[in-house]
């Protein structure tokens, strides 16, 4: 009984996305991740354990990629400025 092994039924979607997008945010407890298809969006959430266990297994296919692809030059994008605000309506300047 100890080395029974235990079927989970996972249900899979049959379409297959392509990720235009993804963005994260975290806090002590969870990682939060806004993944992005399109004009359509999944949230997921997931502990910083198995966060960083994405990350560690990301890491190796990339790895295992670039040996037999060769290596990917990229980088994170800077956040872009947003528009200074402006001050409208009605109100003393100074």
């Amino acid at each position: 009984m100890a080395n029974e092994k235990k079927q989970i039924k996972v249900n899979l979607d049959p379409i297959l996305y392509a990720l235009s997008n993804v963005n994260m945010g975290f806090n002590e407890e969870v990682f939060d991740f806004l993944m992005i298809s399109g004009n359509q969006a999944r949230q997921f959430r997931a502990s910083p354990k198995h966060a960083k266990r994405i990350y560690l297994l990301l890491g190796k296919y990339l790895t295992e990629y670039e040996k037999k692809f060769g290596i990917l030059e990229t980088q994170l994008l800077e956040k872009k400025e947003t528009a200074q605000e402006e001050k409208i309506g009605f109100g003393k300047e100074d």
